[in-house]
């Protein structure tokens, strides 16, 4: 993995020993976000099938059944239009990779679907997921989260250990940021740290299905032993890897379909 996390890593948080690691495909956990440089990871198979499905995307319809239209809540207006406009684009800076952090550790044992629905009242319980004001939430507060007697759409999973992991990775970044070296990257030091895994820029895989897509990967494991020892919580493995699709470090719509060929686009 040229230029990967050990190279741009901040000093306080370098990883060592970090590979360049192939992935093994398994049921993806979700649906389970441009640069001028294009990589992709792709094998033999995926590229047999990508060439296959490639004169399918000219006649696909945006009314058509996605790929991802088999998951939990996925028929939604709200979901389709998430896969279709935030899923596998590029997220960049400190705040928002903090939010879809925190997103996914609050899905664990969850569908997406759930946790989508939910995404403004986190946003609104968790000052839109200021660091600062999230690293300084007092137990208080924390449990009148847990005991505002919200539902639904309105309320947040109300498990304790989720809502203290916030603000646990809310000081794990401002820790990260403070004991940076050098100026700040344009990003911020916490985009930088996670996007140094893929090398700083997204990796477009051609996966021939939707079956091949995984939910870990060995480069997705080892970010989430880096997080782990610096502090951070609710970072397992597949935690790390959905974080990576979701925000574009890897691109894993399977080849052929509009998704994968907008992605293509996007990158140049």
């Amino acid at each position: 993995m040229r230029g990967g996390a050990a190279a741009l890593a901040p000093r306080a948080l370098r990883p060592r020993g970090i590979a360049k690691a192939a992935v093994q495909p398994q049921p993806p956990s979700e649906p389970a976000q441009p640069t001028k440089k294009r990589r992709t990871a792709v094998s033999g198979s995926a590229k047999s099938g990508a060439a296959k499905s490639a004169a399918k995307i000219a006649s696909a319809s945006t009314d058509a059944p996605s790929w991802f239209e088999r998951y939990a809540g996925s028929m939604s207006a709200e979901y389709k239009h998430y896969m279709r406009t935030e899923w596998g684009f590029p997220k960049r800076g400190d705040r928002p990779l903090f939010e879809k952090l925190s997103l996914e550790g609050a899905q664990a044992g969850l569908s997406w679907a759930t946790i989508l629905a939910k995404r403004e009242a986190y946003r609104r319980a968790f000052h839109g997921f200021d660091l600062e004001r999230c690293a300084a939430m007092t137990d208080a507060e924390i449990e009148r989260l847990l005991t505002d007697g919200t539902t639904g759409r309105d309320a947040i999973v109300k498990n304790r250990a989720k809502v203290v992991s916030v603000r646990t990775n809310a000081r794990a970044i401002l820790r990260l940021i403070a004991d940076a070296k050098g100026p700040a990257p344009a990003h911020g030091h916490f985009d930088a740290f996670l996007w140094s895994f893929v090398g700083g820029e997204p990796v477009i895989n051609a996966w021939p299905s939707f079956a091949d897509i995984p939910s870990e990967s060995e480069v997705g494991n080892a970010m989430a032993k880096a997080l782990k020892a610096n502090g951070f919580a609710f970072v397992g493995p597949k935690c790390c890897y959905s974080l990576m699709q979701s925000c574009g470090l890897v691109v894993d719509h399977p080849a052929g379909t509009p998704e994968h060929a907008a992605a293509l686009k996007r990158s140049g």
